[in-house]
């Protein structure tokens, strides 16, 4: 009986995470922002936003994913998976916010 009444609890909380999960899914939006970096002798010189790639958002909204990802760029510049010795390196940068937050970004 105790072996049963683990199982139905775990099966219960598994349950329980994947709804969650949707519930965040459901709640949030994504948008993807493409920005380059430009290297010369293994040393970042230029980050430069390329494009946010957002249908219906405005030009304060999209301004400020820019920014963001941006300072994102400007993190991830020295992340050894980034780096090149001479080149550009074009980043797809993911970011996910809540319906609340990106309607909070007009203010």
């Amino acid at each position: 009986m105790c072996k049963y009444s683990l199982i139905i609890v775990v099966l219960l909380c598994f349950n329980l995470s994947k709804l969650n999960a949707q519930d965040y899914k459901k709640d949030s939006l994504q948008f993807k922002v493409i920005t380059h970096i430009k290297y010369a002798n293994n040393t970042a010189e230029k980050i430069v936003l390329k494009k946010v790639i957002c249908d219906y958002c405005t030009d304060v909204q999209t301004e400020a994913l820019g920014q963001q990802a941006l300072k994102i760029a400007k993190e991830e510049q020295e992340d050894p998976k980034n780096r090149k010795q001479n080149g550009i390196k074009i980043l797809s940068i993911y970011i996910r916010l809540s319906k609340k937050d990106f309607a909070a970004l007009n203010k």
